[in-house]
C-alpha cells in the first residue's frame, strides 16, 4: 500500500472519486492508466473521474470534505458527496486552482496522446482504404451489371 499524501484542514484536495480510485493497483500504477484517454474510462468526464475538494478534518485513514457549502468541491453535479473520503483516493494537496489545473493537465496528457495516435494512423492507413473502397465499389458493379451498366 502507498502512503497517504500528507493533508492539513484548510487545503484543497484532488482525489479519485471512489469508484475510480485504485483499488486493485498502486497509485502510480493507477495514474498511469492516463496516459490513455480518460484514464479507461473513455466516455466519462474529468469531472466524473476526480473531486477537488476543501478538507475540514483529517483521521488517519478518511478526511472530511467541506461539502456543504456551495463552492467548496468541484465535482460532476450528480455526484453522491459523502462526509468521509478514503485519504488512499488523493492524489494532490494545494489550492483550489491549483488542483483543477492539475486534474485537467493530468487528464489532457491521454486524450492528446489518443488524438496523435489516431491522426496518425488514419494518415497511413489513407491510401489503403482508398483502394479497398474502390475494389468493393467495383464487386458491387459486377454483382449489379444492370443498375450500373452505364455508369462505367
Amino acid at each position: 500500500m502507498s502512503a497517504f499524501v500528507d493533508i492539513m484542514p484548510g487545503q484543497w484536495v484532488l482525489a479519485f472519486n471512489e469508484p475510480y480510485g485504485p483499488h486493485a493497483r498502486e497509485m502510480p500504477e493507477h495514474l498511469e492508466m492516463f496516459s490513455k484517454r480518460g484514464g479507461g474510462w473513455e466516455s466519462h468526464r474529468v469531472e466524473e473521474i476526480f473531486h477537488v475538494y476543501e478538507v475540514t478534518d483529517v483521521t488517519p485513514k478518511p478526511y472530511h470534505p467541506r461539502t456543504y457549502t456551495i463552492g467548496q468541491s468541484v465535482t460532476h453535479p450528480r455526484d453522491y458527496l459523502r462526509e468521509r473520503q478514503y485519504r488512499g483516493n488523493v492524489i494532490a494537496v494545494g489550492t483550489k486552482e491549483k488542483m483543477i489545473a492539475l486534474r485537467d493537465r493530468l487528464f489532457a496528457i491521454g486524450d492528446a496522446t489518443d488524438d496523435r495516435i489516431e491522426a496518425e494512423m488514419y494518415r497511413r492507413i489513407e491510401k489503403f482504404a482508398g483502394r479497398e473502397y474502390a475494389k468493393a465499389e467495383a464487386k458491387i458493379h459486377r454483382l449489379l451489371p444492370h443498375i450500373f451498366r452505364g455508369a462505367a
